[in-house]
Formats: C-alpha cells, sequence, structure tokens
C-alpha cells in the first residue's frame, strides 16, 4: 500500500525575561510531532499573566490532538484544522477564566495568543493562524517580511479608520491596550486565517517584546542574515531585542520547512 509522503515543518522556540522586567510572563510551545506552534504573553498581576499564558501554551496543544485523534495529516483539510484551533484555543480560555475565578491574586489574568498549525492538501502546505490579541505571525518569503495577523489592539482600531498613523502607533501610550485576549471574556473570538506555504519560506511568532524593539525592517534583515539557521534565527531576534533595551519579555518561535526530510503519513495516532 502507498502512503503519501508530506513535507514537515519544524520550529524552535526561545524565550528571555529582557532587561527590565523582575518575571517572564512569556510563554510557547513546539509541538513539531503535530505540526503545531503556540506562543502566549501573559497579563495581570505578579504572577497572573505567567500562569494565564502557560495555561494557553499546556492547554491548546492537548485539545488539539485530542480534538483530531487518529485523523492522517493529509485527510485534515484547512476548515477542519481551523475548527480545531480556535475549539483549542476556547477550552484554554475557559482553563484560564475558571483559574483565575478560584484564586483571588491572580483574579482578571489573561494572555494573548497566536497558534500556527501546518496540514498538507494536494502537494501543498498550508498554515491555520488563530489568534488574539499583539502577539504577531510572520512570514520571510523570497527576501520579504509580511506580517500575516493583525493586532487586536485599540491603536489598530484607530489605524484601520485613519484616526492615526503608523509612526503615531509605535510611540503612542495606548499603543498596547488589547482588544481581544484569552481570559477577559467568556468567548475568545480568535481571528483564524489559512495561508499557502511555498517550501522555503520562514515562518516567525513572536510576542510584542520583539517588535517594541525592532521594526519589521529589522526583523527582516535579522532573518535573512541567519536564514536558513531557525536556532541563529531566533538567538539573534532575542539578542537584537535585549540590546536594544530589552524593555519587555522577548519570545519567538521560528518555523521552517526541512526540504530533505518527509515522512509517511499513516492512520495512526497523531505524536
Amino acid at each position: 500500500m502507498n502512503h503519501p509522503l508530506i513535507q514537515q515543518w519544524t520550529g524552535v522556540g526561545l524565550s528571555d525575561i529582557g532587561r527590565v522586567r523582575k518575571l517572564n510572563q512569556d510563554a510557547f510551545s513546539v509541538a513539531n510531532d503535530l505540526q503545531l506552534w503556540v506562543l502566549a504573553d501573559g497579563m495581570g498581576g505578579h504572577a497572573g499573566g505567567e500562569v494565564a499564558s502557560q495555561i494557553a501554551v499546556d492547554t491548546i496543544p492537548q485539545e488539539f490532538q485530542r480534538l483530531l485523534g487518529t485523523t492522517p495529516r493529509t485527510s485534515r483539510s484547512t476548515e477542519v484544522l481551523e475548527t480545531t484551533i480556535v475549539q483549542a484555543i476556547e477550552t484554554a480560555n475557559q482553563r484560564i477564566r475558571e483559574q483565575a475565578s478560584q484564586r483571588a491574586d491572580i483574579k482578571g489574568m489573561g494572555t494573548t495568543i497566536v497558534a500556527l498549525a501546518v496540514t498538507q492538501t494536494h502537494q501543498t502546505s498550508q498554515a491555520v493562524i488563530a489568534h488574539a490579541g499583539d502577539s504577531r505571525a510572520y512570514v520571510l518569503r523570497n527576501g520579504s517580511i509580511a506580517l500575516w495577523t493583525r493586532d487586536h489592539t485599540l491603536m489598530e482600531e484607530r489605524l484601520a479608520l485613519n484616526l492615526i498613523t503608523t509612526e503615531q502607533v509605535r510611540t503612542h501610550p495606548l499603543r498596547h491596550v488589547l482588544t481581544k485576549a484569552l481570559g477577559i471574556d467568556p468567548k475568545a473570538h480568535p481571528t483564524v486565517q489559512t495561508y499557502c506555504l511555498e517550501p522555503t519560506d520562514i515562518l516567525l511568532l513572536c510576542s510584542d517584546g520583539l517588535t517594541k524593539m525592532l521594526t519589521d525592517a529589522e526583523i527582516q534583515t535579522l532573518l535573512l542574515k541567519d536564514a536558513p539557521n531557525l536556532d541563529r534565527m531566533a538567538t539573534t531576534l532575542v539578542a537584537t531585542a535585549n540590546r536594544l533595551g530589552g524593555e519587555d519579555n522577548t519570545t519567538v518561535v521560528v518555523i521552517g520547512s526541512d526540504s530533505d526530510a518527509t515522512v509517511v503519513d499513516l492512520a495512526s495516532p497523531i505524536g
């Protein structure tokens, strides 16, 4: 019996407390076996943000695997993957709210989220990205970077209405006021989008600790300098954010396709 060969994508993650904060409230999950990568930037109280982000990056891969069960990767349509990733995020939202309701010291905690899953249909890899908040997903393709998410922030809403300029957003005192996050409302309602991937794409998930310190153009330059070495790209991004002041926790997950790695898609349990 012939089984289809599918492209394998691999991610590496790195998180650093930075030069100012006393606690790292970022968290990430690299589940290469699931072809799923998750990044969260927590907020609320001394320990609350750290708790919320960890719940998110623990819950989403668990629910993702539970919901997909033994479905072979080539049988995962993008529609199924979109539904699955949103359900997993909504479960994480519920668990964060449940924990917050049981402890006064973490009441009101929340976290941003950005999650990326890859599937393959008709020999083409596709990325499903779901997010809530201002943690971002970028793609580096043919030497140029593009932002694949749109921040859920008050300033982004004003920008869309042409009430403020891009330059003003970077320094506005309310630029980090979120309009969506996990743990805040009974339903998270993440934004979910699907993109076609090219074999040479480099994908980047990051917390705003990176984008506070670096412009998109600067991120592009650093990625190009170290591509395709994923570990080196992650290290350089975090180190540069710290060198420029490290005003926040900085977390990155860098994902690339291993052109020499293919796996046989058997109808067996994921992972």
